[in-house]
């Protein structure tokens, strides 16, 4: 692959999209029901409703803080408490206070599935052999299913650094989430290769943060993203196939 990118110092990937391809499920809203069920006592068709609610109304907001420059990122409590459970009454809303976390992963885990994409693990190994650190900075409701994920699946080994927004309080576009994967690994940002699968959140918070390259990787099937972004990535690759390739082919 042809480019004029110099090499980096650092590598900081996207998780969705890029470490692993995702597709939504139907049909995870019942479980989650359930798990409700045994902290409050409320009819099952209105937790059904106001969780389908909730994470539509999250989703909506999501899109929306991919307009400001420096959007914060919703809690569990937040997202629990008030995108679901808003009108449940006090006593309902204070027994699910202690919950939030595990209510938040069970969404991320059942509402997606995940496959690591072709090509992630030799990128990885690669950079690895070229002491190039590799951190990820993610968009997460809980970021903790992904660790989890990078533990199964035997790669958390390969990244010095794992940055997600639900724990650090901000999201993409906000350039301090790229900002502090690259302080994790001891590498100056403008030294660091940034890649993502959207333009809105991904290809912008690379330019905002003055990562060394803002990357685009496509996704199959990828969503119509609701509004236009005025930024361009200084790189296309299809997949980390082609991310491993620029890379061997990059300057110095």
């Amino acid at each position: 692959m042809s480019h004029n990118l110099k090499k980096p110092k650092g590598l900081i990937l996207d998780f969705g999209g890029v470490v692993v391809e995702t597709k939504a499920l139907s049909g995870w809203e019942g479980e989650v029901v359930k798990s409700i069920q045994k902290i409050v006592d409320i009819d099952s068709e209105r937790i059904y409703n106001d969780l389908v609610a909730g994470q539509t109304a999250a989703k909506l907001w999501r899109n929306a803080m991919s307009r400001p420059k420096f959007p914060p990122e919703l809690t569990h409590e937040e997202f629990v408490l008030e995108f679901i459970a808003a009108d449940w009454g006090d006593a309902a809303r204070e027994a699910l206070r202690s919950h939030v976390s595990e209510i938040s992963y069970q969404v991320v885990y059942l509402a997606e599935s995940r496959v690591t994409r072709n090509g992630m693990e030799e990128l990885l190994l690669w950079c690895e052999k070229e002491n190039i650190p590799v951190a990820i900075s993610s968009n997460a409701l809980c970021g903790q299913m992904h660790r989890d994920y990078l533990i199964e699946h035997k790669l958390d080994h390969y990244f010095k650094a794992e940055i997600y927004s639900d724990e650090a309080g901000v999201r993409k576009p906000n350039p301090l989430l790229v900002q502090k994967a690259a302080d994790a690994i001891g590498i100056d940002v403008e030294e660091c290769w940034y890649v993502g699968d959207h333009y809105d959140r991904d290809v912008l918070c690379g330019k905002r943060a003055n990562a060394g390259a803002s990357i685009l990787m496509k996704v199959p099937n990828a969503a119509t993203r609701p509004f236009k972004v005025y930024v361009e990535p200084d790189l296309i690759v299809q997949d980390p196939v082609e991310l491993l390739e620029a890379l061997k082919n990059a300057k110095g």
